[in-house]
């Protein structure tokens, strides 16, 4: 086996730069010079025929030490080669018994000494290779080491990020002022919030889900009760969910109806967001009073403005300016009475106690005054109206203009800046008339629940279309969605008035 530099003994680096086959030679030459000089030695010293064999034999050994066991097996072939020559041809002077034996001594002990050479030479090279193998497994050793302290500290780093989130989580989650609870996969309730400790108590998060639902009485809106795996907690784990459910709260006894709306955690557990639905009742309940009695008590003072408002324009000397500023006060008071008409049929409507006249009427004039207070209210938009001339529908007039009305304000605050709304009329047993927008239309989730209370898209507080419902409702028409994107496309369906004669 040829060995690399560093693998010699420290005396021989400046040899091992040669070339294998150099050394090779290099032997030979070693191995054939120390037979001759053996047998110039003999010659020289007469008796002393220890040269003969141990000269050889010790250049042999120097010359596998230093150039390696191939180099040392030529100069041992070679050296063997010449010392049996010379023999033979009489080159070592008064040859004696004892020759032969040294040199026989020197062919079969100088394979020994080659062979030890290479053995040595193998264990070396195995000894250097497990070395170099110990220090690269100890480098790797080391860099896996520092790989793990700095996985180590980016844990340590992630754990703390974590509590971190974790901590603002639960200050969100404390911040909401309707009961929240988290449940892992195992149904086992691990979070609630205040609000729901508050309402339900600790125990209806903690129990374990059968005594859960020994102790609430789980049922749905209409008092049947529902089977385990109609539970909120259980339904919750694989798809958000939306329902109304009746629970008995634990701590009095009680039974609520509440809205629960849950949502699956990735990895397993959901979490479950419940609202008092007679909480809310309650509340908008006081919200319609309210109402009711905001509009009942500044109508009148409103009335009389207008009225002297008015009175005042007829003066014949009044000033220019200030008829100017009468006529914008005038509108002012038109739109707060608006609001205020707002009010009271949201009032009216929350209650189901719309009152709606069932009289035939123009279509036109009423869409024209629907026209005149989308301007009082600021838009210069561009309304293409299409209707045909003397359209009559049956219903209250004043109901349909605010209907109208608040379809071309939601059309106005929608639409794609500077583009027109379209107004269509169609005259058939059903009149309908439709108010298209040019805006991004309305998102699916959105349009489900259009018409209910307090539902907004953008601005606003979400009251527009459910009081066009209600209105049109109590007047025997209807409203619908026609087209929800793009651009929005609402209708309105009045009963077609009966053709007068003359």
């Amino acid at each position: 086996m040829e060995q690399t530099p560093e693998r010699r003994l420290p005396l021989a680096r400046w040899i091992v730069v040669l070339p294998r086959y150099a050394r090779t030679v290099l032997g030979g030459v070693i191995g054939l010079a120390s037979a001759l000089l053996s047998a110039v030695l003999a010659a020289a010293f007469g008796e002393e025929r220890l040269f003969i064999s141990n000269l050889p034999l010790l250049a042999v050994s120097v010359v596998g030490l230093l150039l390696g066991w191939v180099a040392a097996a030529v100069g041992f072939i070679l050296a063997l080669g010449a010392l049996i020559g010379l023999a033979a041809v009489g080159g070592i002077p008064s040859p004696q018994a004892g020759d032969l034996l040294r040199l026989i001594s020197f062919a079969l002990a100088t394979p020994v000494i080659i062979f030890l050479l290479r053995s040595s030479e193998r264990f070396r090279a195995s000894a250097i290779a497990a070395r170099d193998s110990a220090r690269l497994a100890h480098r790797e050793a080391d860099s896996e080491r520092a790989s793990l302290e700095l996985a180590r500290q980016e844990l340590s780093l992630a754990l703390v990020t974590a509590e971190r989130e974790r901590a603002r989580l639960e200050e969100v989650a404390e911040a909401i002022p309707e009961p929240l609870i988290v449940y892992d996969d195992g149904l086992q309730g691990t979070y609630g919030n205040r609000a729901a400790m508050r309402l339900f108590g600790r125990s209806f998060v903690e129990r374990p889900l059968d005594e859960w639902g020994r102790t609430t009485e789980p049922r749905d809106e209409h008092g049947l009760a529902l089977e385990r795996d109609e539970w909120p907690q259980v339904l919750a784990q694989s798809e958000a969910l939306r329902r109304r459910l009746i629970l008995r709260i634990p701590m009095s006894g009680r039974d609520v109806m509440v809205d629960v709306e849950g949502t699956p955690i990735p990895g397993g557990g959901a979490v479950l967001l419940l609202r008092d639905v007679g909480k809310e009742e309650d509340e908008r309940r006081r919200l319609s009073r309210f109402a009711s009695f905001v509009a009942h008590e500044l109508r009148n003072p409103l009335a009389v403005a207008k009225a002297r408002t008015e009175l005042a324009q007829r003066d014949p000397n009044l000033p220019r300016r200030a008829a100017s500023h009468g006529a914008r006060a005038l509108e002012s008071v038109d739109a707060a009475i608006g609001i205020l008409e707002r009010l009271e049929l949201y009032s009216r409507a929350d209650s189901g106690n719309v009152e709606a006249t069932r009289e035939p009427f123009d279509l036109a004039p009423a869409l024209g005054k629907a026209i005149e207070r989308l301007r009082t209210r600021g838009s210069e938009r561009e309304i293409v109206v299409s209707l045909a001339p003397r359209v009559s529908v049956v219903g209250d007039r004043p109901l349909s203009e605010q209907a109208i009305t608040n379809l071309l304000t939601n059309a106005d605050r929608y639409s794609t800046p500077g583009a027109p709304i379209h107004v269509e009329v169609e005259a058939a047993e059903m009149v309908k008339l439709r108010v298209i927008d040019e805006g991004p239309g309305i998102p699916d989730e959105i349009a489900e629940r259009l018409f209910l209370d307090r539902v907004a898209v953008g601005r606003g507080l979400g009251l527009g279309l459910f009081l066009v419902r209600a209105s049109m409702d109590a007047m025997g028409g209807s409203v619908h969605l026609e087209r929800r994107r793009p651009g929005a496309v609402f209708t309105l369906r009045w009963p077609a008035a009966p053709v007068r004669d003359g």
